[in-house]
């Protein structure tokens, strides 16, 4: 196995254990879209715009749509995301000891990403 497969290996896992223990430590008391100032709520609006430009996609093929489809989709995920709160259930030291491993992990990947390939 190359040193750049077993850093990805590695990193891998490291992320997966951290992130697997911090989301075991927290609880989700409500999700949803995000609200602007408490009043807007965000979803519905980039769900009209995300479903026009489903129909602009189709009806024209033009590339303006095809590159905003997963900017919108992205804004939709990132939205509920913004929405959600959790709590943390734990010491400082329990969430310092599961967030490590995920830094290291993200790290030896990001290593191994930007590593020149090995000569034979």
């Amino acid at each position: 196995m190359k040193t750049k497969d077993k850093l990805l290996l590695i990193g891998s896992i490291l992320i997966a254990f951290g992130v697997f223990m911090f989301f075991k430590s927290t609880r989700v008391y409500s999700w949803g879209f995000y609200r602007l100032g408490n009043r807007v709520s965000t979803g519905g609006i980039l769900i009209a715009l995300t479903l026009f430009d489903i129909v602009l996609l189709v009806a024209t093929k033009h590339k303006l749509t095809k590159i905003l489809l997963p900017v919108f989709v992205a804004m939709i995920v990132l939205s509920v995301i913004l929405g959600t709160q959790l709590h943390y259930h734990g010491s400082v030291l329990d969430l310092f000891l599961m967030l490590v491993p995920a830094a290291v992990g993200a790290g030896l990947v990001l290593r191994a990403l930007i590593m020149k390939p090995e000569k034979k």
